[in-house]
């Protein structure tokens, strides 16, 4: 298995990236706007995507801090990569 990312949804983008860039040491390793969706993705990590498991900062344009709550259908995934999901899941 491999695990390719996980996802934040975040209130406030550029406190959020300062705290993992600035605080925690790891880099911001591309951040793009998405005008139709309204939302920005931001990555950070400490190394490559290629070679390291990285952090989706996703921030909703339309949505506050306040507006998340834990559980909700704008919580968090986890992205992980598998050579044989049907494998995976026949368990």
């Amino acid at each position: 298995m491999l695990i390719l990312h996980t996802m934040l949804r975040v209130g406030d983008l550029d406190k959020s990236i300062d705290f993992y860039v600035n605080r925690l040491g790891m880099n911001l390793l591309r951040k793009k706007d998405y005008p139709h969706g309204k939302f920005t993705l931001a990555f950070v990590g400490y190394g490559s995507e290629k070679e390291n498991r990285v952090i989706e900062l996703t921030y909703n344009w339309d949505k506050k801090s306040e507006d998340y709550e834990l559980g909700d259908e704008y919580y968090c995934h986890i992205a992980i990569g598998v050579k044989d999901i049907h494998l995976i899941c026949q368990g």
